[in-house]
């Protein structure tokens, strides 16, 4: 029997001419019949298709603005199933086989890649591949995934990665006005160092915090995955990955051109080109750059940038593209590490300390780094449906780096004014590639779906190091700076070369029986760490001291089980228990290498989709224990050995939702009861077991709302405002006693304005003018800092001004 869907709304579909319109799906991932039937209504499309050719066949569902063509393609990814436009406005799907072995022009079903609108131009996105590595209905995923889109960093006037994370539960991003490297992140109350947590385009980052920095105007979205996610990704800690997805070639020609300025004496200019090379669209290309000439809050310290990302996709058809993406990035930032002393900053003990005061030496102390990088993303799909992607990218970065420090934050030096400042000269050099193969596919076992997934991926890094400590330390009076002094510098004290070889294998399988989906993944990893110290180069040899080598080797299993239940309204509860692991660095007293610290995750949650408007909500429990943590050797004081546990429990909250055509809410909230379960005493009888890991706030939570006007005399005005809890958190006052002082909390306010100036002036068509401002009050605040007795200073007021233009 035959079965017809169809609906009476105009389409464009396969017309001549004009090429066809994108339309807007939300389509879940469900029975391929009833998401045809979806599909059929909302396109304007009459389907012809025999009712057994689609029974007991699922989809993974579709969601974005596609053309019909595209969207069909997608529906049927993975089916084995064919499709033909008939005429203009009917489309016929039939077996792979049909008609004697020839479909009479049908187009063979795989996964036809869709470039162009998607979800990363609504503030809801409801399918990504992170946290499964296949295109998954966020829905489905059984972890807690946020995902900050483009429009919504667009909207909130997002200009560095701190700001555009600020608003997501579970995130703690360290304020560090005029600093240096990566964000200082904390996840779910766990300290991610040297990269440990940061991906881009599904690829770790790199394997140094001052081997990079990330540029936001370059990003499509950014990808939170909460809690372990070794099972896919590797090694990394217990609180969960970042990956960060760089802009792509577009199908539709997309122009803009923007200048910013404002706070700080900051300019800025930046351009977005894309559209396709060749008229058939086989070639597509994307052009995206940025020049930014900014001092900050913190004298002697720029924030300068030049960011260039030329990117071309070739797609000879819908079942094979191949995505190049090369970047250069030059940044220059102020090199004092900005720890504070409490003395004058938490505590009411004198005089404040100034939000721009300088610990370091202008003209010396700066932090340089030059980024270059290329890499592709193949994808194929075979006419079985299955999918193989290979991503791969090779980083070369040289790194600048004069870093200083205070020595005494006690203030003990000529009446408590001053801080005794060091220097130490710090140059890099360093190389990493990566790579990640992917094998995906579809089928069914009886009335049991399955989507699985097999993967082989590894990395190589490679980088040299001096330092060099300066053989004086200038004091600086805290109220009243002066520079005019000097540093003398001799032979450098390390100059090392650090080698890290590491390969895993995964699978994973999707599982579906109805509403229940169960998915189980699996991975195992091999790492090799080699450091090498080369004193025979350095003035320790003038002591005897001679090279010094240190190879680790580690393996490692990790994995997550996850059931749920996907209930017709829109709601699946779900649970799950994942396991990570993370190599460490370092011997103990007798020279054996440290194992990796492991960790497991046992979470409950429940997620809803709504039916009537796009959003996603979740609400999550957690609990996160971490072992093999370092912890001071009872026998042999000044060595570690890994007897340190830490347990974090938490509830979190998150809702994203466009209420209506003119109205986006975001809010989170997240609790956080984080112990350290396990230390050893330290040479002063001390030990930190019982107490809370430094910087990890109890309570944070931050609602934002964006209304957009789009008729009456408003008409084109879009307005937004937010505001931010962080609460108190403790930190280290004094090693001796290891006493802790509460840190405290804070509430920043900020909001944001647009104007399509073409609402005005229809000549101005495609101008904007935004105005977007954080911490509007200008409300003095502090995070632990690197040190005991130390805070860092966040940021102040900041406003910026934007004017773009877009055809």
């Amino acid at each position: 029997m035959a079965l017809v869907l169809g609906a009476a709304l105009p389409t464009t579909a396969g017309a001549q001419g004009t090429p066809p319109a994108a339309i807007a799906f939300n389509i879940p991932a469900q029975d391929l019949g009833s998401a045809l039937t979806v599909f059929a209504d909302r396109a304007g499309l009459r389907l012809l298709f025999p009712s057994d050719l689609v029974a007991g066949r699922r989809t993974p569902g579709l969601s974005g603005a596609y053309t019909p063509d595209a969207a069909i393609a997608r529906l049927l990814q993975g089916t084995g199933l064919v499709y033909r436009f008939t005429r203009s406005d009917t489309v016929t799907i039939s077996g792979p086989n049909a008609a004697g072995g020839d479909a009479g022009g049908a187009i063979p079903l795989g996964g036809i890649e869709v470039t162009g609108i998607a979800d990363d131009q609504q503030i809801v996105a409801l399918a990504t591949s992170a946290g499964t590595k296949t295109n998954t209905p966020i829905i489905d995923i059984p972890q807690s995934v946020s995902v900050i889109t483009r429009q919504e960093m667009d909207q909130r006037g997002v200009q560095d990665f701190n700001a555009a994370v600020a608003y997501t539960p579970g995130i703690r991003v360290v304020d560090y006005p005029g600093g240096q490297g990566m964000p200082d992140i904390y996840l779910r109350g766990f300290r991610a160092n040297d990269q440990a947590a940061f991906y881009r385009d599904g690829l770790r980052g790199g394997f140094n915090a001052y081997d990079a920095d990330i540029e936001t105007y370059g990003l499509e979205r950014i990808d939170v995955v909460k809690g372990p996610a070794s099972a896919l990704y590797g090694s990394g800690v217990p609180g969960g990955i970042i990956d960060t997805i760089t802009k792509r070639p577009t199908a539709t020609p997309l122009r803009e051109i923007e200048i910013l300025a404002g706070s700080f004496d900051r300019l800025q200019g930046a351009f977005d080109i894309s559209g396709p090379a060749t008229a058939d669209g086989t070639w597509l290309y994307r052009l995206t750059g940025l020049f930014r000439d900014a001092d900050t809050q913190i004298n002697f310290s720029p924030d300068n940038r030049i960011y260039f990302a030329p990117a071309v996709t070739y797609q000879p058809n819908g079942q094979t593209s191949l995505t190049i993406l090369a970047a250069y990035q030059k940044t220059e930032k102020g090199g004092s590490e900005q720890s504070l002393p409490m003395a004058n900053t938490v505590f009411d003990l004198g005089p404040k300390i100034s939000p721009s005061l300088y610990l370091g030496a202008p003209g010396l102390t700066n932090w340089n780094v030059e980024n270059s990088s290329i890499g592709y993303e193949f994808k194929h799909e075979f006419d079985t449906g299955w999918r193989f992607q290979q991503n791969a990218r090779y980083v070369h970065s040289e790194v600048d780096f004069n870093s200083a420090w205070g020595s005494d934050l006690t203030l003990a030096v000529v009446d408590g004014q001053y801080i005794n400042i060091g220097v130490q000269l710090r140059p890099k050099t360093s190389d990493s590639f990566l790579m990640d193969n992917r094998l995906s596919g579809m089928f069914n076992t009886g009335p049991i779906g399955h989507e699985v997934l097999f993967g082989l991926d590894g990395g190589y890094y490679n980088a040299t190091e001096t330092r060099t400590n300066s053989t004086n330390y200038n004091a600086i009076s805290i109220f009243n700076p002066n520079y005019d002094f000097g540093y003398q510098f001799g032979l450098p004290w390390s100059d090392t070369q650090s080698k890290l070889l590491q390969m895993g294998v995964y699978a994973q399988d999707q599982m579906t029986l109805g509403n229940w989906l169960l998915t189980v993944s699996g991975r195992q990893d091999w790492v090799r760490n080699e450091e090498y110290n080369y004193n025979s180069r350095t003035l320790l040899a003038d002591y005897g001291f001679t090279d010094e080598e240190a190879v680790a080797t580690n393996a490692a299993f990790t994995g997550r089980v996850a059931l749920g239940y996907k209930f017709d309204n829109g709601l699946m509860p779900y649970a799950s228990y994942s396991t990570s692991f993370l190599p460490i660095a370092g011997t103990d007293f007798e020279g054996n290498a440290f194992k990796p610290t492991t960790g497991e995750q046992y979470e409950a949650g429940i997620k809803y989709e709504p039916t009537s408007f796009r959003g996603l909500f979740t609400a999550s429990v957690f609990q996160i224990t971490e072992q093999n943590v370092l912890t001071n050797d009872p026998v042999n004081f000044g060595y570690s050995v890994q007897d340190g546990a830490v347990r974090v429990r938490g509830f979190e909250l998150e809702a994203k939702a466009n209420l209506t055509a003119n109205l986006d809410v975001i809010a989170s909230y997240t609790y956080l009861n984080a112990e350290v379960t396990q230390d050893n005493p330290n040479e002063y009888g001390t030990s930190k077991a019982g107490t809370a890991p430094s910087g990890v706030p109890e309570n944070a939570a931050a609602l934002w709302a964006y209304y957009t006007f789009r008729d009456g005399a408003l008409n084109g005005l879009g307005l937004g405002g937010g505001v931010r809890y962080v609460g108190s958190s403790d930190a280290v006052m004094e090693t001796v006693s290891g006493a802790q002082v509460s840190v405290p909390g804070y509430t920043l306010l900020d909001a944001a304005l647009k104007y399509d100036l073409g609402a005005f002036d229809r000549r101005l068509k495609g101008a904007t003018l935004a105005i977007s401002g954080t911490n509007l009050l200008d409300t003095d605040y502090y995070t632990p800092g690197f040190y005991w007795n130390s805070v860092i200073y966040g940021t102040r007021r900041t406003v910026y001004g934007t004017l773009a233009y877009r055809w």
